[in-house]
């Protein structure tokens, strides 16, 4: 996936195997039923964040082992926070000082319609000045952390270039 001059890593070329039935599904990139403007800019609703206090307490097991890692700034000192409203969305994982969201997959993630509805959140975020890196849940025990890092390398070497220029 291409953002400006920083290119974060894409994860197709995985052959991760799927979850088992029921995991990664429900609640990945639940969209609030209505929306408030303020201001011009999209605000967090009560309902929304009502739905993200309970898709915290009904982590997958992918979740719960990605949240092990990234909580408590154990990942490069960086803060990440979990099952966060993002403008109309909820997205599973985000470090707002990057910038950065991640996104674990299930296996409803592989249907051609949710996929497609995965592409156009991750355009919107995208606009926003985000940057998406999905991760089917099969990856999170043996690349997440390794490929988390090449990305935030990346970004902070975007950052530094963009200070000298």
């Amino acid at each position: 996936m291409k953002s400006g001059s920083v290119t974060c890593c894409t994860f197709s070329s995985f052959c991760s195997p799927l979850p088992n039935a029921g995991e990664g599904l429900g609640g990945e990139g639940e969209r609030a039923v209505t929306q408030q403007k303020s201001s011009g800019q999209d605000k967090a609703i009560p309902s929304l964040i009502s739905r993200a206090r309970e898709l915290r307490h009904s982590d997958t097991l992918a979740e719960k082992l990605a949240w092990r890692l990234l909580r408590n700034r154990q990942l490069l000192h960086y803060k990440f926070r979990r099952q966060l409203p993002l403008n109309n969305a909820i997205v599973d994982f985000c470090c707002l000082s990057l910038k950065l969201v991640v996104e674990l997959d299930g296996a409803g993630h592989a249907h051609e319609s949710q996929a497609t509805r995965d592409r156009q959140r991750d355009r919107e975020l995208e606009r926003g000045g985000y940057r998406v890196l999905r991760f089917p849940n099969g990856i999170v025990l043996r690349e997440f952390v390794r490929e988390i890092r090449e990305c935030i390398a990346q970004l902070e070497q975007a950052r530094l270039n963009e200070l000298r220029h």
